[in-house]
């Protein structure tokens, strides 16, 4: 199975939670706000905490997608 991580720039507010929680698939920009460190996921542990991260953004700003 594979995802695309991407981060909604236009909602995200910059709450730091997707990076705190996995900062190995997110970090916080000079701006202040989300970027995706991998938008490309296959590996199931980095899709489980990318699904983890969508639960719970504030703004529901990150999107996981399936790709067929």
């Amino acid at each position: 199975m594979r995802k695309i991580l991407s981060i909604d720039t236009t909602v995200c507010k910059g709450a730091g939670t997707c990076g705190a929680m996995h900062p190995q698939l997110f970090s916080v920009g000079d701006d202040g706000y989300a970027v995706a460190r991998r938008t490309d996921l296959v590996d199931p542990a980095d899709i489980a905490a990318a699904a983890s991260v969508v639960d719970v953004c504030p703004t529901e700003a990150i999107q996981l997608t399936s790709v067929d």
